[in-house]
């Protein structure tokens, strides 16, 4: 069964009129899934502007529409100048090669800093194990 067509104008309307559209659960300002809060942090370490559509409340009708435009059902979906460049670990793959800024056409970051892992304070000793026989 084809798509809805209303829906998938009105889709195709967005990526087009968007240079940059994430579509994605929740918006910018409060994502829904772990996935679409990674995407928009990389759009905003990014400094891109970027259309954002939460897909939720038409989640189904989405995905259809989604398969039959880019053959991609899962979200969040980055479309970069009307094409489907991916979702998170797609987006940041492309961070770390420099392929996502290129697309953007933005600079590419610099690398936040790894943080440092937690270290037990100093002279802290695990208790000692009691083992019952």
């Amino acid at each position: 069964m084809p798509a809805d067509p209303e829906l998938r104008s009105q889709l195709e309307s967005a990526i087009s009129d968007n240079p940059v559209l994430l579509l994605m659960k929740g918006t910018p300002d409060a994502p829904r899934c772990g996935f679409s809060m990674r995407a928009v942090g990389i759009l905003e370490r990014m400094g891109v502007e970027y259309g954002a559509i939460d897909v939720l409340p038409a989640l189904q009708p989405l995905r259809e529409v989604t398969a039959e435009i880019a053959d991609w059902q899962t979200f969040p979906q980055l479309y970069v100048k009307g094409e489907l460049i991916g979702g998170a670990d797609l987006m940041e793959e492309m961070l770390g090669s420099g392929e996502l800024a290129e697309a953007l056409g933005v600079p590419q970051p610099e690398a936040e800093p790894e943080p440092a892992p937690e270290q037990p304070a100093e002279g802290y000793r695990s208790p000692p194990m009691q083992i019952e026989t």
